[in-house]
């Protein structure tokens, strides 16, 4: 049948916004604009034309974003669903209206893409000046001692047991003779069918037992082959120090080549297996660490090695190392960390991050800065700070700072002489300048020629000739296990056995999310309400605590009754996506249903939200607990308002779907859920050899205590939907395996006798998807 359609939209807008405040209370005031301009859209005809172009012709000319599923489904549906688009963008045109808009979900009158980033300096500050305090009331040898004994415990504890000691099955692979040194090629395991890659540089024409010095490396993906490393090694051999250089993972030879598509190494192992390892239970710092005991162990096994003069430096990651691993080996008698320590807080100022394996959730909260605090637990030992004036990552303000109070321990213990701090003028890096000064401060401590610490003109090998295995990669080599491995045999071996009773479920939910037992009712400031589309739109701003809003719009019918639920929308993208579901939007509220679509803490309007900084992570705060507690804020205040017998129900999309459905658990008031695209399990993402979820997805330990499928559990015989399940890699999920993995939901809510409770829907597009929204939700 053809059909001929022409129509037109003009319309002027018409906006409330929210003024947005910082952090002062009860200081948000409601502000509207008049009509601030016109929009005309062009007009658009067809001429005769079938059903299936009409089809595509409305849809895209009612909105750009409108779904395109009216192409998807069988003929009658699509006359039914074509007709009732068109109905809408005719009564549309008669009430002067046009589509939805995402800007039209704007709410603040002013940017908010800082607010996180103030929200948690402020909190990171009040934690630092009670640090602060903290070390301030030291004074005698006895305090700082104990103190060290504090950080040493806190950082045992955060970063898990060690295994046992085993065979370090060292070979050498192979030799370079030079003037003044050999270079060894060196594997050894530090676990069992572990390797570690190392190059040991032996100087020649020195008698009885050298001092050593361990070089641990930083961000550089040649790892013991890159020049400056090179350099600072054989510099040290012909020197007289036996001079170690490992691989650490992800770099040199032990780069994981599953991981190359991700980024740039070794930060792709330690994004990867970091995150993996927290969900389990464990830390990639644990793995790196005994790395680097297990090649002191090798150092003191060589008869060329004085065992009681071993120092340890490296730059960067390697100064992370080179101060972190003084929590947990005593042999290392001398320190020099370069570029790397620092005080948190001017990072924080900085607007600095870090990675995985730099990280211990909840320090600040302790009262610990790992960034320089294991320092104290060499004192008295031989240290040197060795920085630079333009380094990029460490300001100098904050190195002076942990330097204050390093001094006043050295002092305590009447060895200032011990500690120094020296600030060449350079960038981020193990600069030639830096490398001296190394030198002389070894020679110093280790013996040797004080005044012999310049560096000399020499030549270094091509990076394939410092290779210790065949193929420059050691996970090539046979039955040689990958970070990735060491992850799950920790999972295999720590995660629950049984389920949980809801009451413990609720208990281990609060305490891995640091959760509050309970939620305070917010305030909250209702603007104007202003009509769009056809539709009433009111701007709401919700204060879940000082400084954080979540800004929201309610969106109602202004000619039905609101007689049916409320729905609660969330999309990771923010509440403007709403804009882009207007074909449901408008059947839910023609059914009498009323949506409040809201960002949650750091997105949308209030986007970045700082996860990536691992800012929440070290104060003990994780984002992921932030925004469940925000869904259980925002249920709470929709539950008041709407009066004690409105249904809430909850629309999400994402990892906010993850978000809901743990808030769900908590929170009675919600009567429902629809689920779009939520993370299949928590063990999915570790299990997956190359997750794309990140630090929004990150509880450490979380796999320890519970998994997804324990939360939809106790939410029976709560009505659950969940369409479009996503695994760990966010590749979509099969039924069947959707199925075997939610076999104990789908029990469970059989033994209720609410079977039809439980939902999940696989693999549906366009208009199967929006038709499973909205029967879900009707």
């Amino acid at each position: 049948m053809p059909l001929t359609v022409s129509l037109e939209h003009s319309t002027g807008e018409h906006r409330v916004h929210k003024r947005f405040g910082k952090a002062t209370g009860s200081s948000l005031l409601t502000s509207s604009r008049r009509p601030s301009g016109y929009t005309t859209w062009s007009r658009i005809h067809t001429k005769r034309t079938t059903w299936s172009n009409a089809i595509r012709i409305v849809s895209i000319s009612l909105s750009d974003s409108w779904p395109r599923y009216l192409l998807m489904i069988d003929r009658t549906r699509q006359i039914i669903i074509i007709t009732l688009a068109m109905i809408a963008g005719l009564c549309n045109c008669a009430l002067g209206g046009k589509s939805l808009r995402a800007t039209d979900f704007t709410v603040l009158d002013r940017p908010a893409n800082t607010m996180m980033s103030d929200y948690l300096t402020a909190m990171i500050d009040e934690q630092f000046a009670k640090r602060a305090m903290l070390l301030s009331g030291l004074k005698t040898t006895e305090d700082w001692d104990r103190h060290a004994a504090f950080i040493r415990d806190s950082m045992a504890a955060w970063t898990g047991s060690f295994p046992e000691r085993t065979p370090l099955r060292a070979r050498v692979t192979g030799r370079i003779s030079r003037d003044k040194y050999t270079l060894e090629k060196i594997l050894f395991e530090s676990r069992p069918n572990f390797l570690v890659s190392a190059n040991i540089y032996l100087p020649k024409n020195h008698s009885g037992p050298c001092p050593a010095v361990l070089n641990v490396i930083g961000h550089s993906p040649a790892g013991k082959a890159a020049e400056k490393v090179q350099r600072r090694a054989i510099a040290q051999a012909r020197k007289g120090f036996v001079a170690l250089v490992v691989d650490c993972i992800g770099q040199g030879e032990r780069q994981v080549e599953d991981y190359a598509r991700v980024s740039k190494p070794p930060g792709n192992a330690h994004q990867i297996v970091g995150t993996q390892a927290f969900l389990a239970g464990t830390h990639i710092f644990n793995f790196m660490a005994w790395d680097v005991i297990r090649a002191v162990d090798y150092l003191v096994s060589r008869p060329e090695v004085d065992p009681k003069r071993i120092a340890c430096t490296g730059c960067s990651g390697g100064g992370m190392m080179t101060t972190y691993v003084l929590a947990f080996e005593p042999r290392i008698t001398v320190a020099v960390p370069a570029c790397n320590p620092c005080t948190w807080s001017h990072r924080v100022h900085a607007n600095l991050g870090t990675d995985h394996e730099q990280v211990f959730f909840g320090a600040f909260a302790a009262g610990i800065d790992p960034r320089g605090d294991p320092l104290f637990c060499h004192v008295p030992g031989p240290l040197l700070i060795n920085a630079t004036t333009d380094d990029n990552l460490n300001p100098p303000s904050g190195v002076w700072e942990l330097s204050t109070w390093l001094y006043k321990a050295y002092s305590a213990h009447e060895a200032p002489h011990k500690f120094q701090t020296t600030m060449v003028k350079a960038p981020h890096g193990y600069n030639k300048e830096q490398r001296e000064v190394a030198y002389s401060w070894m020679l110093k401590w280790l013996g040797g020629d004080v005044f012999d610490f310049w560096e000399g003109e020499f030549p270094v090998e091509k990076e394939e000739d410092t290779w210790c295995t065949d193929k420059g990669n050691v996970y090539r080599e046979p039955h040689c296990r990958k970070p990735h491995d060491l992850v799950l045999e920790y999972l295999e071996a720590h995660r629950p056995r049984h389920g949980k009773a809801r009451s413990d479920l609720y208990a281990s939910i609060k305490e891995v999310l640091c959760l509050k037992d309970s939620v305070q009712i917010p305030t909250a400031e209702v603007g104007t309400s202003w009509s769009k589309a056809g539709m009433k739109l009111t701007p709401v701003v919700i204060e879940p605590e000082k400084g954080i809003v979540l800004p929201a719009v309610w969106i109602e019918s202004p000619q039905k009754q609101a007689a049916g639920p409320i729905i609660v929308y969330l999309n990771d993208k923010g509440k403007s996506t709403l804009a882009n579901e207007e074909i449901i939007l408008r059947i839910l509220l023609d059914k009498g249903c009323r949506l409040f679509a809201v960002d949650l803490r750091g997105t949308g309007e209030t986007a970045p939200g700082m996860e990536g900084k691992f800012w929440d992570f070290l104060a003990g705060k994780p984002i992921f607990g932030q925004r469940v507690a925000d869904v259980r804020t925002v249920v709470q205040w929709l539950s008041r308002s709407g009066g004690d017998d409105k249904k809430v129900y909850v629309w999400a999309r994402g990892i906010s779907a993850t978000y809901a459905a743990v808030a769900a658990a908590l929170e009675r008031n919600i009567a429902g859920m629809v689920l779009e695209e939520p993370l299949l399990t928590f063990e999915d993402i570790v299990t997956t050899k190359v997750p794309a979820y990140r630090h929004e997805i990150i509880l450490p330990g979380v796999l320890e205590r519970f998994d997804l499928p324990h939360i939809y559990q106790a939410l029976c015989p709560m009505s659950v939907t969940l369409i479009n399940p996503v695994a760990g890699d966010k590749s979509p999920v099969s039924r069947d395996q959707a199925d075997e993995v939610y076999q104990q939901v789908s029990d469970t809510y059989k033994s209720l006798g609410k079977p039809d409770n439980w939902s999940v829907q696989t693999n549906l597009e366009d208009g199967a998807r929006s038709q499973a929204v909205l029967s879900a939700l009707q």
